[in-house]
């Protein structure tokens, strides 16, 4: 879709929704896909992205090797591919795909699974909801458009402001995943939905 941007490290914007993968070390250090050294072979473009390289795992002196692939499937309609390898087995208090969108705004919202998920105005605390082999989750934030994304995962969604982070993050995970890892995958469907009138 033409609202979705696609950054040479494979990270994305849609409007002001932010996606990128994350990694929670065994300290709590975080480490983003932002920080990926692609390799020669990426390419990103209307057809097809295909992203990979290396990233640093947090708390850790591994690489991990991540591969992306994002493939147009209709109007608004991206199919999603991420696959990460490491040469160890890495802890992970959590390896994620994370949406991150804007606190503040009232109009914003999230559900999963048709449950809606409660955004406060204040902080209250990190996790404010968590789901196992969820279905879809999808995110209006305010002033944007809203996003559909379905397979099947494990989420999360976390108030960054405890971080001095004026957002939340609506993170997903394979289903099931295990405290230490040194091969990862995560596919799913993501839609941007027609603006309302």
């Amino acid at each position: 879709p033409s609202s979705l941007k696609t950054a040479s490290d494979g990270s994305m914007r849609i409007g002001d929704v932010a996606v990128y993968v994350i990694h929670i070390g065994e300290k709590w250090a975080g480490s983003m896909q932002r920080s990926l050294n692609p390799d020669e072979g990426s390419m990103i473009g209307p057809e097809r992205v295909w992203v990979s390289g290396t990233f640093p795992a947090a708390d850790s002196s591994e690489n991990f090797t991540l591969a992306e692939e994002l493939l147009p499937a209709g109007e608004g309609v991206v199919n999603c591919s991420w696959s990460i390898t490491a040469p160890q087995e890495v802890v992970c208090r959590a390896l994620s795909v994370s949406f991150d969108i804007p606190a503040g705004r009232a109009e914003s919202t999230i559900s999963i699974d048709n449950v809606p998920v409660s955004l406060p105005g204040q902080v209250r605390g990190i996790g404010l909801y968590r789901k196992n082999r969820a279905a879809e989750v999808v995110i209006a934030p305010a002033g944007g458009r809203a996003i559909r994304v379905t397979g099947r995962f494990d989420v999360s969604v976390q108030d960054n402001r405890k971080f001095a982070q004026n957002s939340f993050s609506v993170r997903i995970s394979p289903v099931g995943m295990t405290g230490k890892l040194r091969e990862w995958s995560l596919n799913c469907r993501l839609e941007v939905l027609p603006q309302e009138k």
